[in-house]
């Protein structure tokens, strides 16, 4: 990919509803990820993390997830076909190992490139 993909926090409530109500999602083993692509910003994507509550009670637990969800992204960074808003959401029971994660960030990232060509 010859463009360049800067990442950002995703903030405000706004684009955060908006990513909920028109975006579109992706899959893939323990990993969801919803996405707003947007024409205007093509080289900057607003990027949030998420854990579930229900899923791991103690927010260390959380909270250790979403860093592990931050390095993955870091590390597909070079791989993202899109610009926008994404939110990247853990949705398996058990604590993943990173790598586990990047490779399943790298499959949805790859989800998305197969999608857009068709």
């Amino acid at each position: 990919m010859s463009k360049l993909i800067t990442l950002n926090r995703l903030k405000g409530k706004e684009l955060i509803d908006a990513l909920f109500r028109k975006g579109t999602v992706l899959r893939s083993k323990h990993l969801l990820l919803r996405v707003l692509e947007s024409k205007a910003s093509e080289n900057e994507l607003y990027v949030g993390v998420s854990v579930p509550k229900r899923n791991f009670k103690r927010a260390v637990d959380r909270n250790k997830i979403k860093r592990q969800l931050r390095i993955a992204l870091k590390k597909a960074e070079g791989n993202i076909p899109f610009g926008g808003a994404c939110m990247l959401i853990y949705t398996g029971r058990k604590h993943p190992l990173t790598n586990e994660l990047v490779q399943g960030v790298y499959e949805l990232f790859s989800q998305s490139n197969s999608t857009k060509q068709e």
